[in-house]
């Protein structure tokens, strides 16, 4: 099995949903498209079941997430639209498929050009899930990032405008991840960044405070088999790339 980077929920279908958060969303239900390890009846995977009966079908499935609502958001069945992707799709393995989700293996993570010790040695993976708007962190790498991607809102110190910056909009490093057979997954700082600068105390700075832009990161407790070192992508990744599943 494999996944492509260029996006469906990892979670199993479901048979009820409870009135928080779901009752906040117009929508129907929850389509899970993981692997049979998290069905809840082991007889019933749609993506299985559609290629049973249709064994012309191309057993993949493709999501794109559109960048912002202006624009037309699509699953499709069968293969994807090439029309969706702006590069050759770069394939990778997903990684212990019987823990059921579309896992892959994360060999390095960078800010800007500096590296992420807690990833360097080969240890980190990540989730591709549609149903997590965050970009989600192992809990103890998510307090390196923070610090590594804030930078100071531009701008006169004392002037009143800068708290109404849009810190997507503010120059800031990418980080980038690095998979295993070498593809490069990239978010910008305007995938990653809080719209609304953060006021931190700080005495060596004047007055003793400065606006800071920050990164929007969900931390995670996952624990084995899964984590702890686990990332999970959810619409920052899938909303800049195009993803495949097979």
């Amino acid at each position: 099995m494999y996944c492509s980077s260029t996006r469906v929920s990892s979670s199993p279908s479901s048979y009820s949903m409870s009135q928080e958060p779901f009752g906040l969303f117009e929508f129907d239900g929850v389509l899970g498209l993981g692997f049979g390890a998290l069905v809840l009846n082991s007889h019933f995977s749609l993506l299985e079941q559609m290629s049973r009966q249709n064994p012309a079908l191309v057993p993949q499935f493709s999501v794109f997430l559109a960048r912002d609502d202006s624009g037309q958001s699509a699953i499709s069945f069968g293969g994807y639209d090439p029309r969706w992707a702006s590069s050759e799709l770069q394939w990778m393995p997903v990684e212990k498929q019987e823990l059921g989700y579309w896992l892959v293996q994360v060999t390095s993570v960078r800010i800007g050009d500096e590296v992420v010790d807690d990833c360097a040695q080969g240890e980190c993976r990540a989730i591709l899930d549609t149903g997590t708007s965050l970009l989600g962190v192992p809990r103890d790498i998510s307090r390196t990032m923070h610090r590594m991607l804030a930078r100071p809102v531009p701008g006169d110190h004392a002037s009143p405008a800068r708290a109404s910056v849009d810190c997507r909009g503010v120059p800031g490093r990418p980080i980038h991840f690095v998979l295993k057979g070498g593809a490069v997954v990239t978010l910008s700082a305007e995938d990653y960044s809080r719209p609304t600068p953060f006021n931190m105390t700080l005495p060596n700075f004047k007055d003793g405070w400065e606006l800071f832009c920050r990164s929007l990161l969900l931390p995670l407790d996952m624990k084995a088999p899964l984590g702890p070192k686990v990332f999970i992508w959810g619409e920052p990744v899938l909303r800049r790339y195009l993803t495949v599943y097979d």
